[in-house]
């Protein structure tokens, strides 16, 4: 797993001031409209667990994943993945593990680091926090006239379709468009293009609010086997 593939995890998963656009109106909508509703959905949320699958292309070669998640209030994440089979995501808000089975390697995360720039903490605890952030980092815009409609093959939703464009091209993905279903606000799919073109797609489906999810299940028991990255995403120094 890249960087770029896991700050995505963040924005979406983790759910990781708006930049604002003078914008016409799209059937009594814009989209400053959208991300205002986007947010309120997302910071009422106090759970949820959700299917996955995320897509890559790069130079003409596919890769898939896949498996389920969940999220609990404050920051805690857990991604366990069927493909590949065994691949980990897990933080309960103040740590994150990445866990790559078949390289035997933990990714140890200390997300309470002091790190800032000019759109605020790198790290966030809950899912609104992190929306928050990406829309100041990104220019957005509808990406037609016609909002909501049909979009994704044989799927009756009507979504409104965000087009994102990096505010300042520091590198990581440098585009995205987000699928936001219009009625209850969710994004759920996000497609994500790099400076060198490489696609990664991240869907969610069977979205449930109702389960009931236990603390202890955003706690990561670590192989003694397996070798340890302290700090992968953001060192201290």
């Amino acid at each position: 797993m890249k960087l770029r593939f896991l700050l995505l995890f963040f924005f979406f998963g983790w759910s990781v001031s708006i930049f604002s656009q003078t914008n016409p109106a799209h059937n009594w909508h814009s989209p400053s409209e959208v991300v205002k509703k986007i947010k309120n959905k997302f910071s009422k949320i106090e759970s949820y667990s959700a299917e996955f699958q995320i897509r890559t292309i790069e130079n003409k070669k596919e890769k898939f994943m896949k498996g389920k998640c969940l999220y609990k209030r404050p920051g805690k994440i857990r991604y366990d993945f069927s493909e590949p089979d065994g691949d980990e995501i897990v933080s309960d808000g103040k740590t994150l593990y990445i866990f790559i089975k078949r390289l035997g390697a933990v990714g140890k995360q200390d997300l309470t680091l002091d790190k800032k720039n000019s759109s605020g903490p790198i790290f966030s605890a809950n899912s609104a926090d992190g929306l928050s952030r990406l829309f100041r980092k990104y220019h957005y815009k509808f990406d037609a006239i016609e909002q909501p409609r049909l979009v994704i093959d044989k799927d009756p939703t009507k979504y409104f379709v965000l087009e994102l464009d990096q505010r300042e091209k520091i590198g990581g993905f440098e585009k995205m468009k987000l699928f936001v279903d219009s009625e209850s606000y969710l994004i759920r799919r996000a497609v994500a293009t790099d400076g060198r073109g490489k696609e990664t797609t991240i869907s969610f489906s069977n979205i449930n609010f109702q389960e009931d999810i236990q603390d202890g299940v955003f706690n990561f028991h670590m192989s003694g086997n397996a070798k340890i990255v302290n700090n992968p995403l953001v060192s201290e120094n």
